[in-house]
C-alpha cells in the first residue's frame, strides 16, 4: 500500500509554508492538521481552532486581532494578583476599532457572591466601557492572592444580510476566587455585552492591580459558522 506523506513540522503552518492550495501540513507535537485555503492556513477537524494566545507579568493587556464574520470566537481570560491586599474592583473590556476608538453598547450582568447571598442586576446602555461586576466579596481574608477567570463567547449579528454585519454580541460569565486557600470565596457574574460595531481591537483589564506580580493570560478560539 503507497505511503501518502504531507508536511510536517512543531508549529502551525503559515501561508509561506503552504504555498499551493489544498496543501496539507501536520504539527506532530500538538497532533492537528492543517490545510492551505485561498487566503489561509486553517485547522482540520476538531470543534476549536487556538489563533491568538498572549501571557504577561501585567494588570491588563491591550491586543489587536481581526476577528472575522465567517466565526464564531471563545476567549479565556486568566487573571490573578499576588499578595494579601483585598481587591474589590470590577473587570472592564473596551471593545475597540483598528485605530483603537472604543465602540459603545449595553451591558447586561446578573451576579451574586457568598459573602451577601444575594443575586443582582445591572444594565447600562450606550457606553464605551463594558463592566462585568465580578469584585473580591471581602468575605475571607486573602492569603496569597486573588485570581479571575472569564469566558467570552464571541459572535457576529447580521442585519440585511449575511454581509451586514453592524453588531457583535458577547456572552459569558466570569468567576472571582483566591489562590491557595480551602475557604475559598466566590463571585460569580454572567454577562452580555451587544457592540454597536466591528471590534478589531480588546482592552481587558481584570481589575486584579493588587499586589506583585499580576498576570493575565488571554487565549483566542474559534469555530467555522457553518
Amino acid at each position: 500500500m503507497p505511503t501518502i506523506r504531507v508536511k510536517r513540522g512543531t508549529t502551525k503552518p503559515s501561508t509561506g509554508n503552504l504555498t499551493a492550495m489544498g496543501e496539507l501540513a501536520f504539527d506532530y507535537t500538538n497532533n492537528v492538521l492543517y490545510a492551505r485555503n485561498s487566503t489561509s492556513v486553517v485547522k482540520i477537524g476538531g470543534e476549536l481552532e487556538l489563533v491568538y494566545s498572549s501571557e504577561s507579568t501585567a494588570s491588563s493587556l491591550s491586543f489587536s486581532y481581526a476577528f472575522s464574520t465567517a466565526y464564531i470566537y471563545k476567549i479565556v481570560v486568566i487573571a490573578s494578583t499576588y499578595g494579601s491586599t483585598n481587591d474589590t474592583t470590577s473587570s472592564v473590556i473596551n471593545y475597540r476599532t483598528s485605530a483603537f476608538s472604543n465602540i459603545p453598547g449595553s451591558t447586561l450582568a446578573i451576579y451574586a457572591n457568598d459573602s451577601l447571598s444575594t443575586v443582582a442586576r445591572m444594565f447600562v446602555s450606550n457606553s464605551t466601557s463594558f463592566q462585568i461586576p465580578d469584585s473580591f466579596t471581602n468575605s475571607n481574608v486573602v492569603a496569597s492572592g486573588i485570581s479571575k477567570t472569564i469566558t467570552i463567547n464571541l459572535s457576529p449579528i447580521f442585519s440585511t444580510g449575511f454581509t451586514d454585519n453592524r453588531q457583535w454580541l458577547a456572552t459569558g460569565r466570569s468567576v472571582t476566587t483566591v489562590t491557595g486557600q480551602a475557604n475559598a470565596s466566590i463571585t460569580m457574574a454572567d454577562f452580555s455585552h451587544s457592540i454597536a460595531g466591528f471590534p478589531q481591537n480588546l482592552l481587558i483589564n481584570p481589575g486584579l492591580d493588587a499586589g506583585s506580580p499580576d498576570t493575565i493570560s488571554v487565549s483566542i478560539y474559534r469555530t467555522l459558522r457553518k
